[in-house]
């Protein structure tokens, strides 16, 4: 299989895995000392008005041509630039010089040492950088990859993601968990997250609640990789869903991969309301 790297791919998605690095970064620096912004375009304009201390870009494969492109930019306003998501995970030979370094796999833990190194040395010196698990970086032209860093767990501890930054439209998506129990050849999944990981009923239920308050949210798609992957879970959602009187405010969709379709699961999947499902083929 090729991916044609020419043509950014486009999406109305909101960027919520830069959303979750911002509410961890927020969560470890005070507005005071960092403010954050989420860009997509206008580039060099944005840099000018926002005048940032550093450059972080995210990039799937059929972007990566882009992101190459935004990292040269900033390279000419002398910014330091992180790069991280799947791509560079998977293929972290990829990584350009005007890249300093890449987050290898979830990055919400990685970033905050990269920025408080940052802020210490108001620069990323080699030596000090090797210390950092989950990141790589070139030294003397060759790929220095460190030891990677453990899951995150539990993923409670993974603030909300920071919705504020990014234009959130009606419907919406979200996140319940992390990694996938299949490991498809087409896939990134299982290489990027590793093993399966769930949020709680509880922090579920908070995230929606802050949806629907805060954005007068109906619609909320499951962008996970499998949400049926734990089915007492989903009925330990719905009892919360119907206990904060959720239920009837807000419809779901999800993605479920045929084989795992029952009478069990179809009846689960019945008292979600309007559950709109998605099939996987094996």
């Amino acid at each position: 299989m090729t991916i044609d790297t020419t043509r950014a791919i486009q999406t109305r998605l909101p960027p919520l895995g830069l959303g979750y690095l911002a509410s961890s970064l927020r969560e470890n620096f005070p507005e005071d000392e960092w403010q954050f912004k989420i860009i997509n375009k206008d580039i060099r304009e944005e840099i000018e008005k926002f005048k940032p201390d550093i450059a972080a870009i995210s990039s799937v494969s059929q972007n990566y041509r882009r992101a190459v492109e935004y990292a040269k930019i900033a390279k000419e306003y002398r910014l330091p630039v992180i790069i991280g998501g799947i791509h560079i995970t998977v293929m972290p030979a990829t990584l350009t010089k005007e890249m300093d370094v890449a987050v290898i796999g979830e990055g919400e833990e990685t970033i905050v040492e990269l920025f408080r190194l940052y802020k210490q040395k108001r620069k990323f010196i080699k030596k000090d950088l090797k210390k950092i698990k989950g990141i790589a970086f070139k030294e003397r032209n060759r790929l220095v990859l460190t030891q990677r860093r453990e899951l995150i767990e539990p993923l409670n501890k993974v603030p909300l993601p920071a919705r504020d930054l990014i234009t959130i439209g009606n419907p919406t998506y979200m996140f319940t968990s992390r990694g996938c129990p299949y490991r498809c050849t087409f896939c990134a999944s299982s290489r990027f997250w590793g093993r399966v990981r769930f949020f709680s009923a509880e922090y579920m239920v908070k995230e929606i609640k802050h949806l629907v308050e805060n954005y007068g949210i109906n619609r909320i798609d499951f962008w996970d990789d499998l949400f049926i992957a734990h089915r007492r879970r989903l009925n330990d959602l719905l009892l919360l869903l119907k206990k904060e009187k959720l239920l009837g405010k807000v419809s779901f969709g999800c993605m479920v991969r045929s084989n795992l379709v029952d009478e069990g699961l179809a009846k689960v999947l019945k008292n979600w309301n309007q559950l709109l499902p998605g099939f996987l083929s094996t």
